[in-house]
């Protein structure tokens, strides 16, 4: 039997690494809190396709189905929906989280991993520096490498030596609170011609509502970037049905509220006999917060990285490849749209109005966006002249302009930041960069990075 591997929770991240240790010939057991047939969250997804090509996941399929656009609305305003590109070859995955999981849980059973039902992971079990195991409720269990797949709220991450660098927790303001349910759709009220309804929610209110219309049940979302009363809740549903006539009022499923993480990975993921991975690295997209198809393909980086390992050591400087490897196909580009998601609170109703007015957010800018694209990519394939009629636009509008520039800038940081992660491991280089990466995202958050402009940018804004 090969080196002992312990996956603590069943994220599907963790599974995918389960699926190619077991079939590789490590000892793989998967710890789950939860009991069987109970995982994943009572809802429908739409994943990217390539989410599940990446990770070497066949798709069934009953789930492949064209991509729906978008279309984004401002309530209160009378402005036409914005409808997001698409073209005819993009493909989703809509599948049911808990078939997902499924089947997932499948191939890794399948390829020889053991899962653990209800059995809860109390936390990590140290010795020295180097993870060595976990403490569950059914007692220690010892393990050549844990990898950390329980979620936003991990038990395993949350309890690491701080000397370790790994973040403990995601942060004020990086949680998104979503509450989701389906209702029934009221006979006799046709529904709307646009089937993927965004409303977006600016300022102070930052957030998003969503209606997606099927043929038997219309799919809502209410999220906020804080806490969610349950008065906004029921705001939020009366607002939606003002809208949406055809919008019942019988919940068929779901109508929990989510907690998911909506901020950049994690700067460090790894530690000797310790890899993190989906939302216990917040591996997800940092403004909508869908993770599961960053957390496939990180769980196949990961299991490729294992492997690579003859010596089994698995230690940080082994590790480390995972580390490089999820950031130049994954990191990096999730970390310059955290960049977006910060400057999303300063956004007003007057902004998003001008920006649809002036054609600024396209469609061809949305379906970029929802390609799951870096800035980098996004700017660069605008061209010359794409990039210089946008500025002229937002140069003339005061708010906006501020906002670039300082996002501008920030990209530029972030540019530097990125350069300083080297493929071959080093402590005091490997250090360095987490702690430069951390603090850029630590300044940027708290509004720092606008702290340093000139006095006379800033006197001529009040003028």
């Amino acid at each position: 039997m090969g080196k002992k591997i312990v996956v603590a929770g069943a994220g599907h991240g963790g599974l995918i690494a389960a699926y190619y240790l077991a079939a590789a010939g490590y000892d793989v057991t998967v710890y789950e809190k939860k009991a069987e047939g109970t995982l994943g969250y009572d809802q429908y997804d739409s994943v990217h396709l390539d989410g599940f090509e990446l990770a070497g996941i066949p798709v069934p399929e009953e789930y492949r189905v064209k991509r729906t656009p978008l279309s984004f609305i401002l309530p209160g305003l009378e402005l036409s929906p914005i409808t997001q590109g698409v073209s005819e070859d993009s493909y989703n995955v809509e599948i049911d989280r808990r078939a997902l999981c499924t089947i997932l849980l499948g191939l890794a059973k399948e390829a020889g991993a053991r899962i653990e039902y209800n059995t809860k992971v109390r936390g990590p079990v140290m010795l020295g520096s180097r993870v060595a195991g976990v403490e569950t409720d059914r007692g220690v269990v010892y393990a050549d490498l844990v990898i950390d797949a329980a979620g936003l709220y991990s038990p395993v991450r949350s309890q690491l030596p701080d000397y370790l660098l790994i973040d403990k927790e995601a942060g004020e303001g990086n949680v998104l609170s979503a509450y989701r349910g389906y209702f029934d759709r009221i006979e006799g009220i046709e529904a709307p011609e646009l089937r993927y309804q965004v409303y977006l929610l600016p300022g102070s209110d930052c957030g998003l509502m969503w209606v997606i219309t099927h043929e038997d049940h219309a799919d809502v979302l209410i999220g906020k970037f804080r806490p969610l009363e349950e008065a906004e809740i029921e705001q939020g549903l009366k607002t939606l049905r003002e809208l949406n006539p055809h919008l019942g009022n019988n919940l068929l499923r779901g109508g929990k509220v989510m907690k998911i993480p909506v901020r950049q990975p994690m700067g460090m993921l790894v530690a000797d006999g310790y890899a993190a991975v989906g939302d216990s690295a917040f591996m997800t997209i940092p403004i909508k917060g869908s993770g599961i198809g960053y957390s496939m393909r990180a769980g196949k980086l990961l299991a490729d990285c294992v492997q690579a390992d003859k010596n089994g050591c698995y230690t940080r400087d082994t590790l480390w490849k995972y580390q490089c490897d999820f950031f130049d196909n994954i990191g990096f580009d999730a970390g310059t749209l955290a960049i977006i998601k910060s400057a999303l609170p300063k956004v007003s109703r007057e902004d998003i109005e001008y920006l649809i007015r002036e054609n600024i957010l396209s469609p061809e800018l949305l379906q970029k966006f929802g390609n799951e694209e870096g800035m980098a990519k996004i700017i660069s394939s605008m061209g010359f002249g794409g990039l210089r009629d946008m500025t002229k636009k937002i140069v003339g509008h005061q708010n906006l302009r501020k906002l670039i520039l300082s996002s501008g800038k920030a990209v530029a940081k972030y540019a530097i930041v990125r350069q300083g992660l080297k493929a071959k491991y080093e402590p005091k280089t490997a250090e360095k960069w987490t702690r430069s990466y951390n603090k850029f995202y630590d300044s940027l958050n708290s509004g720092a990075e606008d702290a340093d402009e000139k006095p006379e940018e800033k006197q001529d804004e009040e003028a």
